[in-house]
């Protein structure tokens, strides 16, 4: 991170372009996951995350999430607020001498990874998405295919066929079963109707840190958008209370107790309130795997994407039965 000199180039450069002003500086990981690399960086009494991300973002995208963070922090949730550069823009583009690309930079938001202990964070999980669907703005958008539909039958059996040699290949052939299904119950769900509130939607475990309180603050604003807080709901207690094919069916009652005793507005009705959690897993799915098959992909990402194929196929998508069972609990 830092020259033979001591001086860390990419800190400083960072410093100057966003006007942090003078005190120490130090520039620390905090974390990578399948769009950017995070540093921590602090300057002075200051701390901030510094993004560098794998593919740019646009400016007009990352004005709107700025705005959208700033309307929660106004109405009292903590979330990472958005710094602008000198030069009025959210992005910098970083010289070619300290690898290109881009940087932005947020404020930092302290607390620990929840790391294995869902259960214990249940409640305040609850509370999170309470808060979050009550102070969100309301918004006429649709959501965009991505949240609506999913890979075919078609796109699968070629995504097989060409991970036919790979190490996860076998595991994606024996799943076709369950991706049609997915596919089938996602058709019969539809978009959804609405009313629409801008919604995180991409609420998992590695999304949200544990405050020194004991809350939850979340982070990754990246997928923010238009969502029936039902299907918010249904898709955390998905991403957050089912392994494979068991249900922690004690974690799910306590994440929506917390979640009707803090105000949430959506209720989990049926199969169909899944259909958002189902396409973006199984988008993602075929992304990484696209990605993984891709060989101008550096090894680096390759091994990233290959990481999540697996998880995804032994444990973040059960059989359909394991659906019903935890749509029967929630509802109960």
């Amino acid at each position: 991170m830092t020259s033979a000199t001591g001086v860390d180039a990419l800190g400083e450069w960072v410093r100057t372009a966003y006007g942090l002003g003078d005190g120490p500086l130090a520039r620390t990981p905090g974390g990578r996951g399948a769009e950017a690399v995070v540093w921590r960086l602090e300057v002075g009494h200051e701390a901030f995350a510094l993004k560098q991300p794998f593919v740019a973002r646009e400016e007009v995208g990352l004005a709107r999430e700025a705005a959208l963070l700033d309307h929660f922090a106004a109405a009292g949730v903590e979330v990472p607020t958005h710094r602008v550069a000198c030069d009025g823009r959210y992005a910098a583009g970083l010289p070619a001498a300290l690898g290109g690309g881009q940087v932005r930079l947020t404020h930092w938001v302290e607390g620990a990874a929840p790391g294995s202990g869902t259960r214990a964070l249940a409640r305040p999980l609850g509370t999170l998405l309470a808060h979050l669907h009550r102070c969100a703005p309301p918004t006429h958008e649709q959501p965009v295919a991505w949240y609506t539909t999913t890979p075919t039958e078609g796109d699968w059996a070629e995504l097989a066929r060409s991970a036919v040699d790979r190490p996860w290949g076998e595991r994606l052939g024996a799943r076709l079963g369950d991706l049609a299904a997915y596919a089938r119950l996602v058709e019969r769900a539809g978009p959804g109707a609405g009313p629409w509130v801008v919604g995180h939607r991409d609420l998992h475990p590695d999304n949200v840190v544990v405050a020194p309180d004991g809350s939850l603050r979340a982070l990754d604003w990246e997928d923010a958008g238009p969502v029936d807080p039902s299907r918010e709901l249904a898709k955390v207690l998905a991403q957050w209370h089912i392994d494979g094919d068991r249900i922690d069916e004690q974690a799910v009652r306590a994440t929506v107790a917390a979640y009707r005793e803090g105000g949430g507005t959506g209720t989990v009705r049926g199969q169909e309130d899944l259909a958002l959690w189902l396409c973006g897993e199984t988008n993602y799915l075929a992304r990484q795997a696209r990605l993984a098959l891709d060989p101008a992909t550096s090894a680096d990402r390759r091994h990233h994407a290959e990481t999540d194929i697996g998880l995804l196929l032994t444990s973040y998508l059960p059989p359909l039965h394991v659906l019903d069972s935890l749509v029967e609990v929630a509802r109960g």
